[in-house]
């Protein structure tokens, strides 16, 4: 995205130094940092100002504008390359074109915020580390590995090849990884997590609606049983292990096609499930809890935090 930047809203930095600047900020406003490729790491104080620190080359240089609402974070060269580029299509090849510009250096952020600040991170090549947030954040990353400690309200974090972390999280999580594992642990509210190639592994989870999808994974639960709450854990080619505690009042139903199930609650099942749906009762049936997998073995154990 081209940033147009409204005279005195710049903070121009010298471009052959590492950019290292800090400015009061309404702490209400949402910051927004886009980066080529290299690392975003954000942490916060309790102050009401930002800090932004970035190694990057001499041949670059960190803009950043300010609006009544947002404050945008790029390099020179990554904020102008979505307009200047050009792309000829011929009979035999496709050239791309930058226009004389070259391209997007590697930069290392280390920001420093406000904990209420919202946050919205991310790029085409880049780690992202959020530690200590009290904010909404949002993150997206093409390849590359996200690690998240907090986060208030909306948390969504999309990465393509890579890994999600994230703990003591509360609200309403969206995380999505088509190629890497999600880890999610201590986080409360509501959880939707999905990848298509890795394993999905949520611990000690107070959630009152969870759904965790994988295609090529393993998924592992282990949490407490809200009354009217639907955990839904689904996976084709992977096993899945769900740890809720004795006391669990829910409704539960297992269904595979080509695996086992075993449990250490009392209910009546056969000893083996092969291409069929069961559904039993624990305690009074408050919640609902359903589980599948296509090719993989399903386990209901005794979870005791």
């Amino acid at each position: 995205m081209l940033l147009h930047i409204a005279a005195g809203a710049l903070v121009a930095l010298a471009s052959f130094q590492d950019t290292d600047t800090t400015f009061s900020v309404n702490p209400r406003m949402r910051l927004d940092v886009s980066n080529y490729a290299g690392e975003i790491v954000v942490h916060t104080w309790a102050r009401n100002e930002v800090r932004i620190q970035a190694d990057h080359s001499s041949r670059d240089e960190i803009r950043i504008d300010r609006t009544s609402s947002e404050i945008l974070v790029r390099t020179a060269s990554w904020a102008r390359l979505a307009e200047d580029f050009e792309i000829e299509v011929g009979e035999d090849r496709v050239g791309i074109s930058f226009g004389g510009l070259r391209s997007p250096s590697v930069v290392d952020y280390e920001i420093t915020v406000p904990e209420t600040m919202a946050l919205e991170l991310g790029g085409p090549y880049t780690d992202v580390i959020v530690d200590g947030v009290r904010g909404e954040v949002t993150i997206k990353v093409a390849e590359g590995d996200v690690q998240l400690v907090g986060g208030r309200g909306r948390v969504a974090v999309s990465v393509v090849e890579g890994d999600i972390v994230v703990e003591e999280a509360q609200g309403d999580l969206k995380l999505f990884a088509l190629d890497g594992e999600i880890t999610v642990d201590r986080a409360s509210g509501r959880i939707v997590a999905e990848t298509t190639d890795g394993e999905i592994r949520l611990d000690a989870v107070d959630a009152e609606n969870v759904e965790a999808i994988s295609v090529e994974g393993d998924i592992w639960f282990a949490g407490p049983v809200r009354s009217g709450g639907l955990y839904t854990l689904t996976t084709h080619d992977g096993d899945v292990t769900v740890l809720i505690p004795p006391s669990a009042s829910a409704r539960v139903t297992v269904a595979t096609w080509d695996g086992e199930f075993s449990t250490e609650f009392p209910a009546t099942i056969p000893d083996r499930i092969s291409g069929r749906r069961i559904t039993f009762t624990l305690g009074s049936g408050d919640a609902r809890i359903e589980i599948e997998s296509f090719d993989g073995d399903i386990e209901l154990e005794v979870w005791e935090p």
